[in-house]
């Protein structure tokens, strides 16, 4: 293995000079799943597309979310005791652009109440769900990290939709 000191004017400036979009360029270069995070039932169902999603901890079983201040899901979770995280698979890209702002007119996504736990509702066939109740809120810059400890769970088995350099992919599932 070969390592190589970077030169300071191979890094990105200080801190208040960074670009912005450079910077989002750089922080694509990390492939991530794609979940649909969702609050409420009924005409109170409100959803968003994420790929800002991750494991908190086994015991207790907790999941995070980071949601930004202006988008309308950031609102409903300040509010909200519960949510759902729906893992999304290969075949449920529609859904992630749905739900990112671009509705896809023919597309009748379906959810599944949990039950038991009024208030959350999750996608249909998604690769795997999650219902959590939230145990924490920490600000993040801009955004939000919403802690959620896991009330329930169910997984299938589909390969995961992937989301790379500002574009889908998916990933050969290995057995």
């Amino acid at each position: 293995m070969h390592a190589s000191a970077l030169r300071k004017a191979d890094l990105a400036a200080s801190a208040g000079e960074l670009d912005e979009r450079r910077l989002r360029t750089a922080l694509g270069r990390f492939a991530t799943g794609v979940v649909v995070i969702s609050t409420g039932t009924g005409d109170e169902l409100h959803a968003m597309t994420a790929n800002a999603f991750m494991s908190g901890s086994l015991k207790p079983p907790l999941i995070v979310v980071s949601v930004g201040h202006r988008a309308r899901m950031h609102e409903c979770l300040m509010r909200s005791d519960l949510f759902g995280v729906s893992v999304l698979s290969e075949e449920q890209e529609s859904h992630s652009r749905h739900f990112a702002g671009e509705p896809q007119a023919w597309l009748a996504p379906r959810f599944m109440e949990v039950e038991g736990l009024a208030g959350v509702v999750l996608l249909h066939r998604a690769l795997a769900r999650f219902a959590a109740r939230v145990v924490d809120r920490h600000p993040c810059g801009d955004h939000t990290l919403f802690v959620g400890e896991v009330l329930s769970f169910s997984l299938e088995e589909d390969a995961p939709l992937v989301f790379y350099g500002g574009r889908y992919a998916s990933v050969a599932q290995g057995h």
